[in-house]
């Protein structure tokens, strides 16, 4: 008995872990996306390179602003995405540049993909509240602290640096 549920396990790892990055065409958006769980390599195939790679070729990290008095805290951060929306163009290769960073090189980040109705099949968008994209949650101590939406109120690094500079005490 053990050795199925093991088994179990097992193919259902395997097979969670094909499913990243995963295309398909939405009707809505009349495009191909990515769609349920994806990660960097997923953003540089070919229907989503170009403006990925523009974005954050081009975009200097500001890191004038990372104070190294400030530790990190966050258990995770989650971006919500749609690379069909012109905000996640816009903004999802400026995290991951910033992501790259040394700074933030021991951060875990999940993405996931959305379709054109702001849903998955791996998340359900009204238990994250997903109403616009990208939607970028930050997760300290396992609860939710703070979400940036569809795009940053200074600069994406100014943001981030403020909302750690709040969670140094907690």
């Amino acid at each position: 008995m053990k050795s199925i549920l093991f088994l179990s396990v097992f193919i259902l790892s395997i097979y969670s872990n094909a499913q990243i990055n995963r295309t398909v065409f939405d009707e809505i958006k009349n495009q191909e996306i990515l769609y349920g769980e994806c990660n960097l390599d997923g953003f540089t195939q070919k229907n989503f390179e170009s403006w990925f790679n523009s974005e954050y070729e081009s975009y200097n990290v500001a890191d004038t602003f990372f104070n190294p008095q400030y530790t990190i805290p966050f258990d995770s951060i989650y971006v919500f995405l749609g690379t069909w929306c012109s905000d996640t163009k816009r903004e999802l290769p400026r995290f991951c540049k910033i992501m790259e960073d040394e700074y933030f090189k021991k951060t875990k980040v999940r993405y996931f993909g959305f379709d054109g109705k702001k849903q998955n099949d791996v998340i359900d968008s009204d238990e994250f509240y997903i109403q616009f994209l990208p939607t970028f949650v930050f997760y300290y101590k396992g609860n939710e602290l703070c979400r940036i939406i569809e795009a940053p109120q200074k600069s994406l690094e100014e943001d981030i640096m403020d909302l750690l500079m709040r969670v140094q005490d907690l």
